[in-house]
């Protein structure tokens, strides 16, 4: 699985393309917490405002992927980790491939989750401005 990211003023985008397994999930988890985390450990108020997941070209999530993303996104809630206080960042997806969301669905994390079925729409949510 590759992972592409890009930043889009106080919005990171990342586009992960092939399955998220249990060989993936690894590196998807290490690359979602890397991008919930400040630009630099001692200024907490740099985190992104959102964090949009591209899921256009992801084959198939299973429970490995959904664990990481889960973990995502407790760890985007406001005051989680280490930063206590700092406002969350919020996730929002994009472009779930039918297979992707009736799995997303099936584990409960389509309600905790906004989505939308394009990219713009998505960033547009995500952002603070």
């Amino acid at each position: 699985m590759q992972i592409a990211e890009e930043v889009r003023g106080d919005v990171t985008i990342l586009r992960p393309v092939g399955p998220i397994d249990s060989a993936a999930a690894p590196r998807f988890e290490a690359r979602l917490f890397a991008a919930l985390a400040p630009a630099a450990p001692d200024a907490p108020e740099k985190v992104p405002a959102g964090l949009v997941l591209d899921l256009s070209a992801v084959t198939q999530l299973t429970p490995a992927g959904l664990r990481s993303l889960l973990l995502a996104v407790r760890q985007a809630r406001p005051g989680a980790g280490s930063a206590a206080g700092r406002s969350g960042v919020r996730i929002v997806l994009a472009a779930v491939p039918g297979p992707v969301r009736s799995v997303l669905e099936e584990a409960g994390l389509a309600a905790l989750l906004e989505s939308h079925g394009d990219l713009e729409a998505a960033v547009c949510a995500a952002s603070r401005q």
